[in-house]
């Protein structure tokens, strides 16, 4: 029997999956950028200024507030940010990890990706299109593949992962024992 506590991690409670699910068509669909993002803001995710979102993004289902995209970043269609994975809890009854996803002011999240929870993208940082981010990005840099690695750093970059000090004063990075105390990824 799997404890009630991992049930509700992996679920969510029943009103806040309503909310979500209420404003995830419009937020899908919506013909322009603003008001997909003005949907997705309804629905809890943390959103800076001037940000873009493209048509189909999944991004926080069950716990949308644990996604916080930054300014200027731009999240491009058919891309996937999870704050939650079930997989170890419906197939062997573990816990279920749930973490924070942090997205820097510039970032660019190309078409399909997919970012797990727990993951913290620096500013300036772009994700190449199809690629499966499981661990954090640096900033200033270019991530490409399955599993993501650092394909390029752009010249004259921040140290990784300090990220802009805008946003990082805006949105503090929980420290690595914060994550993996909540059950995101390191």
């Amino acid at each position: 029997m799997k404890p009630a506590s991992n049930q509700h991690r992996a679920k969510g409670s029943f009103w806040r999956r309503a909310w979500s699910t209420l404003f995830l068509l419009p937020a899908w669909f919506a013909p322009h950028k603003c008001l997909r993002v003005v949907f997705h803001r309804l629905r809890g995710v943390e959103i800076g200024h001037n940000v873009e979102i493209g048509y189909y993004c999944i991004i926080g289902h069950v716990h949308p507030s644990r996604i916080h995209i930054a300014d200027h970043a731009v999240i491009t269609a058919n891309s996937v940010i999870l704050e939650h994975d079930n997989s170890y809890y419906y197939t062997h009854g573990q816990d279920v990890a749930v973490g924070d996803v942090y997205i820097g002011d510039h970032a660019f999240i190309g078409i399909g990706a997919v970012v797990m929870p727990g993951v913290f993208i620096g500013s300036h940082a772009v994700v190449g299109a199809l690629s499966f981010v499981k661990s954090n990005v640096p900033a200033y840099s270019v991530v490409a593949g399955q599993p993501a690695r650092v394909v390029k750093r752009f010249p004259g970059s921040a140290p990784p992962l300090e990220g802009h000090a805008v946003f990082a004063t805006r949105h503090p990075r929980p420290s690595t024992s914060q994550v993996v105390a909540s059950g995101g990824r390191e």
